[in-house]
């Protein structure tokens, strides 16, 4: 029979593409397996610590939050750090995930906590040189560079660190393993070593890992499951400014992001997301709007780009940036039964500016927006914003926190927003909202008045 020495899937015959990993030419023979004959036996064993209620959860120990002082950081993962957290943090190379790591790790030691950072890829030498280029100077955090899985358990069991940093872990290796380098069945077994060891002595541990061709976390969903919380550190590839996303956590929200500025002393959160995500917004564009997105608790405002041409294929185009391409098939279609605007024969292409994805529905009002000023090449006013969701009747729904995203567009100075009828009692008696002009709408035919 033949393993793959990938993933260690087995097949009866060879095969140039392993079935379950698609790697090519990593089938190798092996001697088939026998049966064990030994039974498994399952013996009772009294637990160390009984079940509790919560009345008696008072006489635990309080989940107590760690501020890192880096406020993106924080709120990305729900107000702080839980001493014995795991983090699992991906991104591609060069995007800042060490200079980050070693940000936070300064900034935990600060408390008084004792860190060590690992590195598998560099040098001793080599990570001094970073921690200094970045003014470090905690005298809790400590450096090490090794990659064998039983020297770093030891330094967890025996360290007696607060958290432990390893950069990378598809560098770490297993003496005696018959898994691959780098393979999913490695990785999945040093995670769960590491993390088990962590648990038993209360130790918070951050791994940082690379990312694959398809942009996901390189390696394993299984670590997904393992870890508490899982963030991806993206870049916008055209500038300085990095987004840090959480798409799992157990100790908090998996709704909010951080925006950072690399810089030569290192990331520096962005205080203002807003004037990053409009700042080169031209005037007098035809299918240019402004709209108040909510991230988490946060809302900011970011630009939506559409543009509207003929198209001589038989299947219009619907291509889509930062946005969901079904909602942009839903709204065209809505708009041509409803309005009468003529966009079967169009391609339409849809943008969100800044390297961000927008998922919630206030986005429809819009993108409808957008869509319909490029099909009539009539530009909205410079300070317009907008959001709202819009059904297939053609009508404006409401959405939350409306005041949250009049706020915003209020500090950044426009002058105008277009939002639902729905929403007008819940904002037309704040008084900190004074100064900007209310259109409430309840249909989308509204947005062709506006635009004429």
């Amino acid at each position: 029979m033949y393993k793959c020495n990938n993933c260690g899937a087995i097949s009866i015959k060879w095969v140039g593409k392993c079935p379950e990993c698609l790697s090519y030419n990593t089938m190798g023979e092996v001697a088939g397996e026998r049966e064990s004959s030994n039974v498994i036996k399952f013996k009772r064993k009294s637990p160390d610590i009984s079940p509790v209620t919560i009345a008696d959860s008072e006489n635990l120990n309080p989940l107590n939050r760690i501020k890192t002082g880096i406020k993106e950081f924080d709120l990305s993962v729900g107000s702080g750090l839980v001493k014995g957290q795991s983090v699992l943090i991906g991104g591609e190379p060069g995007v800042g995930k060490s200079t980050l790591m070693l940000q936070i790790a300064d900034r935990v030691a600060a408390c008084g906590l004792k860190i060590l950072y690992i590195s598998t890829e560099e040098s001793l030498v080599q990570i001094i040189l970073r921690a200094k280029r970045l003014n470090l100077s905690s005298k809790t955090l400590f450096f090490q560079s090794l990659n064998e899985i039983n020297e770093i358990l030891y330094f967890i069991e025996n360290g007696g660190y607060d958290f432990i940093i390893i950069d990378s872990i598809q560098r770490i290796t297993v003496p005696g393993s018959e898994s691959a380098y780098g393979s999913v069945n490695r990785l999945r077994e040093i995670a769960h070593e590491i993390t088990s060891a962590c648990i038993k002595k209360n130790c918070g541990a951050f791994f940082v890992c690379h990312v694959n061709k398809e942009g996901g976390i390189a390696g394993p969903k299984t670590l997904e499951h393992i870890v508490d919380t899982v963030l991806y550190f993206d870049s916008g590839k055209r500038d300085s400014y990095r987004v840090l996303r959480c798409y799992k956590n157990r100790f908090g929200s998996t709704d909010e992001i951080g925006i950072y500025e690399m810089s030569e002393n290192g990331l520096k959160g962005v205080k203002n997301p807003s004037a990053y995500f409009i700042s080169e917004r031209q005037t007098d564009s035809p299918g240019s709007v402004v709209t108040a997105s909510l991230e988490g608790t946060r809302s900011m405002l970011v630009e939506v780009q559409a543009l509207v041409v003929p198209s001589y294929m038989p299947v219009p185009k619907r291509v889509c940036l930062g946005i969901d391409g079904g909602r942009i098939s839903i709204i065209a279609a809505v708009l041509e039964k409803k309005e009468g605007i003529k966009l079967s024969s169009k391609e339409i292409y849809v943008k969100i500016f800044g390297g961000i994805s927008i998922q919630e529905p206030a986005i429809d009002l819009p993108v409808a927006v957008s869509i319909v000023s490029s099909y009539m090449e009539k530009p909205l006013p410079y300070g317009f914003v907008a959001f709202g969701e819009a059904d297939l009747t053609g009508e404006v729904r409401g959405v939350k926190n409306s005041v949250v995203r009049i706020k915003e567009a209020v500090n950044m100075g426009f002058t105008d927003v277009l939002f639902p009828q729905s929403n007008l009692k819940d904002v037309k008696n704040v008084k900190s909202i004074n100064g900007i002009n209310l259109h409430p709408i309840s249909k989308l035919k509204k947005i062709i008045e506006y635009l004429t």
